[in-house]
């Protein structure tokens, strides 16, 4: 139950017989030989004189006040209200103190073992699984003293089945190392695998075949991590935008693994890269490595001033060099002519010449 999941419930009768068994182990109450309790909890449920075989109105805990399980309304003070008006219990079987880690929910308005009070229903999560032990056998008091149209008990069964049948986990997992990708990244998949038994399975080969959005598949074998029992790591790198499917296949080396355990399907979605979006500050040691490498200098704002001294023209295959004489050309005379006649005209009309 720790590795597979599910639920255990034990209802009623808590026997000494269930000491150092496995039963015992996944209660959330620890269970206490009848020698140990003080003399007023020994001797089991009896009704009349005996506390523990008497009337009571059971207790909510501050966590079963709470709890999923037995909540009536999602009002709180009328949910306090209908645990008010519930029927009294009657009974209670003892166990010793609650485990680490376990919770009460409901518990006994009186009595007492080592100065915690009884509890009358509990519940732990038992590793992959969970457990509730109800330590009263009068519950159906809820019931067949309330007004028949009344649903508070089958409401309460309801809920305390219902958070019990977690379904066992899966035998294939597949995680990713990030939640987004962009183009270009790198997708790191994670397979957890187990075997029949619900142990980690470091004995089984796993491909993984990827379809990108092109509906091209490929095919990608998957190593074991050495590290971690039953874990398996592929990676390639996301080329094209869209979704992307994975389909991840085992063969156990038990030979045993049934049909519908062996595959695990998953997807991701693959957006464009926004890598040029970041960090978009100037880099200016990046831009001095590409200057060198590329055989040119950087220059700061406040040198562009010496860009145009140090440029040099560099002869190539491309290149040809041309020199045009500007003074035998006709059209630089007629501009030298009409600026001087610009300037004589100009000092005749102000009297200077």
């Amino acid at each position: 139950m720790a590795e597979r999941g599910g639920g255990f419930l034990m209802s009623g009768m808590v026997d000494v017989e269930f000491i150092s068994t496995p039963i015992a182990d996944i209660l959330p109450v620890t269970l206490v030989e009848e020698s140990f309790l003080p003399s007023h909890l020994r001797g089991g449920i009896r009704r009349g004189e005996h506390p523990t075989g008497e009337l009571y109105f059971p207790r909510l805990t501050n966590n079963g006040e709470f709890s999923p399980l037995l909540r009536l309304s999602t009002d709180d003070s009328e949910n306090l209200n209908l645990w008010r008006q519930f029927p009294e219990l009657q009974g209670i079987y003892v166990t010793g103190r609650i485990k680490s880690g376990a919770t009460v929910l409901l518990e006994h308005p009186l009595l007492q073992y080592q100065n915690q009070a009884l509890p009358i229903i509990a519940s732990q999560r038992y590793g992959s699984g969970r457990s509730i032990s109800i330590n009263t056998a009068s519950t159906w008091r809820w019931q067949m003293m309330q007004p028949s149209a009344d649903l508070s008990h089958e409401t309460i069964w309801r809920q305390i089945l219902r958070w019990l049948s977690t379904s066992a986990p899966e035998r294939i997992t597949i995680e990713f190392d990030q939640e987004f990708y962009n183009v270009g990244d790198e997708v790191n998949i994670i397979a957890r695998v187990l075997n029949d038994q619900y142990e980690p399975d470091n004995d089984a080969a796993l491909w993984v075949q990827t379809t990108n959005p092109l509906d091209q598949a490929t095919d990608i074998p998957m190593e074991w991590d050495i590290e971690q029992d039953g874990v398996y790591r592929a990676s390639f790198n996301a080329e094209d935008e869209g979704v992307y499917s994975l389909l991840v296949d085992v063969a156990s080396a038990a030979g045993d693994a049934s049909a519908d355990g062996s595959e695990k399907r998953a997807a991701f979605v693959v957006t464009p890269s926004l890598r040029e979006y970041t960090n978009a500050e100037k880099d200016v040691g990046l831009l001095a490595r590409i200057a060198e490498v590329s055989g040119g200098s950087y220059f700061n704002l406040a040198e562009v001033g010496s860009l145009a001294d140090i440029v040099e023209f560099t002869p190539n295959a491309y290149s040809r060099e041309v020199q045009i004489d500007l003074w035998d050309r006709p059209w630089l005379l007629g501009l030298l002519i009409l600026i001087m006649s610009i300037d004589w005209i100009a000092r005749r009309m102000r009297g200077l010449s």
